[in-house]
């Protein structure tokens, strides 16, 4: 459910990133130093002062100091937000708080839970047919009990009272408010989250931002074959298979030459070109950068992909 997957551990929150060194993970400040030492299998961006990692198979979360203040019990974690995170045991997902109480446990239906945004999370819902599963998406309440029944065949994160929505057979995309009913109806080929009061939509082939009134602020045109939700005042873009930063009035800030660039978060942003990978600043200039390792026999055997190591 979301646009970029590879940059949920690599983007910078509460002045921190994690980074795999020598096949374990820990993190690191703006200045590339490491901080919380790599001795993790496995981990997650600090949200709201908390970060998931992995011990013994399990996770926990710690704190920006890297005490341990969730004990490692879970099979799979979705980060903090409003206090809230998601959590899977004996393949249930539950709600906790952040001293690691269970607020709700949802039942067994439940086979996806994201982050909480505008006292909301959505939830992918399984249903059985004669012919096959069917999954629809809907949202759940801070309690756990569900708010929006799931109708959607995919929805967003809320923002600003918006969430992204898909319904229609033909696949078009529009907006919701938190009652469940369409306040953007659905009309775009391909839309993302509201973010900074605007989304970026496609429509009869044409990028565009629009604002909460569904109304245009700025036409694109043809010219992106991706254009990302803002961050920091900027929009990852995508064209012939290199990135890019816009703002938002469609001046383009990054030049389209990254192999890799997830968003902007805290004046910085992961990015790939060629063999070197790192933090860009806000202007495209590497602030903290290394060189791609080679992969070992082990990683090739192994499948394993290359992280930005330390």
């Amino acid at each position: 459910m979301n646009t970029f997957d590879l940059g949920a551990a690599w983007l910078f929150n509460d002045g921190l990133a994690a980074v795999n060194v020598k096949n374990r993970w820990g993190y690191i400040d703006k200045s590339g130093n490491v901080v919380i030492k790599p001795i993790y299998k496995d981990a997650c961006g600090f949200s709201e002062g908390l970060a998931a990692v992995i011990v013994d198979n399990k996770y926990g979360f710690i704190d920006r100091n890297g005490n341990m203040v969730i004990a490692p019990q879970f099979g799979f974690v979705v980060a903090f937000s409003e206090g809230l995170a998601s959590v899977v045991n004996d393949n249930s997902f539950s709600i906790i708080d952040k001293k690691g109480n269970t607020i709700a446990t949802l039942g067994d239906e439940i086979s996806d839970l994201q982050q909480f945004s505008n006292g909301l999370a959505a939830v992918e819902v399984k249903y059985e047919t004669d012919d096959d599963a069917v999954f629809k998406y809907g949202f759940v309440d801070r309690s756990g009990r569900m708010a929006i029944k799931p109708q959607f065949d995919y929805v967003g994160a809320f923002s600003d009272g918006l969430a992204l929505a898909t319904l229609t057979p033909d696949g078009k995309s529009g907006y919701i408010d938190t009652t469940g009913r369409f306040v953007i109806e659905p009309q775009y080929d391909e839309a993302e989250d509201f973010s900074e009061g605007l989304a970026p939509v496609k429509k009869d082939g044409k990028w565009r931002f629009i604002d909460s009134a569904g109304a245009e602020v700025t036409m694109l045109g043809d010219k992106y074959e991706s254009v990302f939700p803002l961050n920091d005042g900027r929009a990852i873009v995508k064209n012939g298979g290199k990135y890019g930063a816009i703002d938002i009035v469609g001046n383009l800030l990054i030049d389209i030459r990254f192999d890799m660039l997830n968003s902007f978060s805290e004046g910085l942003a992961f990015a790939r070109v060629g063999n070197i990978q790192g933090f860009i600043n806000t202007s495209g200039a590497f602030c903290i950068q290394k060189p791609i390792p080679k992969p070992s026999l082990m990683d090739i055997l192994s499948g394993r992909k290359n992280h930005l190591r330390w």
